[in-house]
């Protein structure tokens, strides 16, 4: 079984919308039903009412937060973390990492580029495979107007081969490249030209994608990436 570290960053952020009963995305609606019926059973009186009323404050936070982006979001990630746990022991998944540069960094002819985050990165000796999530509605993506997600995955990208660079060694004349994917779990993005070194591929295919690659990594170096990185996951 494929060794996983951290959690998927959008699962968490979600989570952390809702009371602390809910502890996965799985509980959402059993909580919720446990808290209405609960709310429903109590009785009169003083500490009764403080416990509806601090009920109430709970049960209020699931139709806030019904709609949320994040759902999507979380959902996607989960499924495409489900995908990849179906690799073999012989590859690593990283989850929501965090990547924050010391300074900022020149991005297409800008200084502008200083932290990413990740959603997945997978290490084994097929080298570090750099895979963005996006859970998207067609028409969601069409009328999209802020930064692409092909950009979005070319910044990350960057930030993680800065990152390993960084830690790999001066006496090394050359780096552990970075290849970069974009999922799309709707099927819906296609290949950007403009984006040239950014792959993009459905659900289905990301893992034949990952293990038909060629060896680029040693062990040993499969090792010394994992300890780099897996310090920078969501816990």
């Amino acid at each position: 079984m494929v060794i996983i570290y951290g959690r998927a960053d959008s699962e968490k952020q979600l989570l952390d919308l809702y009371p602390k009963q809910v502890k996965k995305i799985e509980d959402i609606d059993l909580v919720h039903q446990k808290l209405k019926a609960e709310l429903n059973a109590e009785g009169d009186g003083f500490l009764a009412g403080f416990r509806k009323w601090r009920k109430k404050r709970q049960i209020s936070k699931f139709e806030e937060n019904k709609n949320d982006t994040f759902h999507a979001g979380a959902s996607g990630e989960l499924l495409a973390l489900r995908k990849l746990s179906e690799l073999s022991n012989d590859f690593h998944v990283m989850c929501g990492v965090n990547a924050v540069l010391p300074y900022f960094v020149t991005y297409r002819g800008k200084k502008n580029l200083g932290s990413a985050q990740l959603d997945f990165i997978v290490i084994s000796k097929k080298g570090i495979i750099l895979i963005e999530v996006k859970n998207w509605s067609t028409q969601f993506y069409e009328q999209h107007d802020k930064i692409s997600p092909h950009e979005q995955v070319d910044r990350a990208g960057r930030v993680l081969w800065i990152v390993i660079k960084s830690r790999w060694g001066w006496l090394k004349k050359e780096y552990p490249r970075v290849t970069s994917v974009l999922v799309s779990i709707q099927g819906n993005m296609k290949y950007d030209l403009n984006y040239k070194f950014v792959n993009v591929l459905d659900l289905d295919r990301i893992n034949y994608f990952i293990e038909n690659r060629k060896d680029e990594l040693s062990e040993k170096e499969v090792k010394k990436l994992v300890n780099i990185l897996k310090k920078h996951v969501t816990k």
